[in-house]
Order: structure tokens, then sequence, then C-alpha cells
């Protein structure tokens, strides 16, 4: 039986160093098959939350490193359903990753994922993650408009988080000159 857990833990690992081989060199920082968005630096999740074509190459090396797909750098070259696959993960680290930047700033008070490390967050995306993957947390009651969202309809109380991401992005990128 200690033969197996071993067998397990010997492949996560090098899952993990897969996964994170090109973000251990682009970041200059450490990463593991435990690390949790919440143990990421402020630097690398300054960049990590940005979006956009540019900064969905980290995402992709993770995703597709994990999944085992190849680099990032071939992300076009998947096929659809491969494609479609790693594009859902990715939107769905890059929502974890603003929440835990929206979290930092105390825009908000704490999520779901923030201890589960990265590396389940792909691998479990489908069976574990993926119903839930449009689900927002709530507004920190010391956030300045906080009442505005008390006021605003549950439905769309997901909305108003992201549409805070824009102003969330400058003010993380202000905390980090500071």
């Amino acid at each position: 039986m200690a033969e197996i857990l071993d067998l397990q833990e010997r492949r996560r690992r090098l899952t993990a160093k897969r996964g994170f081989e090109n973000w251990i060199h682009r970041f200059n920082e450490s990463f593991d098959e435990n690390t949790c968005l919440q143990d990421i630096s402020d630097s690398t999740l300054n960049q990590l939350i940005q979006g956009g074509e540019e900064y969905s190459l980290p995402l992709y090396e993770l995703t597709m490193g994990v999944k085992g797909l190849g680099a990032g750098t071939h992300f076009h070259s998947l096929k659809n359903v491969d494609k479609m696959a790693v594009m859902d993960i990715t939107l769905f680290l890059l929502d974890q990753l603003r929440f835990e930047a929206l979290r930092r700033l105390g825009w908000i008070e704490n999520y779901p994922t923030q201890r589960i490390p990265l590396l389940e967050l792909v691998e479990e995306f489908s069976g574990r993650f993926a119903a839930t993957k449009d689900q927002t947390p709530s507004l920190s009651p010391q956030h300045p408009r906080y009442t505005e969202y008390q006021k605003t309809f549950e439905g769309d109380r997901g909305r108003f988080i992201r549409k805070l991401i824009p102003d969330m992005i400058q003010a993380f990128k202000q905390r980090l000159l500071q």
C-alpha cells in the first residue's frame, strides 16, 4: 500500500514539474504540487491577472503541461476539442487568480478555491470545478461600493464583481509600486 501511495505522489510531483517548468523560469520562483493561489507572489500574480493573448501563454503552459498536451506555445495547433478544454481551464484559472488579487486588496474576504493546489484546479476541472466555474465571491463589506453591491439584484452580483476587475488590476499594480 505504501508503494502505491509513493507512486501516486511521484506522479503528482512529475505532473507539477511538467506544468510549472516554464513558470519557474518565467517568474523566477518555485512552484510545486502543493502551490495554491494564495502562495503566488504579488509580482507573479500581477502578471497573471492581466488577461489577453500575451498573458494567456503562462496559463496555457500550466494547463497543457499538467494535461500532458505539450508546450503552451503549441496551443494553436491542438485539436479543437483539446483547445476548447484548455481554454475553459485557462479562463477558470484566470478568474481564480483575479479572485486572489481581489482578496489581497481586501475587496473580497475569501473564495472557495484559494487553498486548493493549482495542480488540482487543472486536473480536476471537468469533474469538480466546471459546474461552478461562473460563481463569483461576495464583495467585502469594507469595499466602498458595498452598499451599491447589496442593492444589486442577487443574480447580477457576479457581473458587479466582474466589472470591478479593470479597477482591481490598476489597484493591484499600484500596490506593487508602493
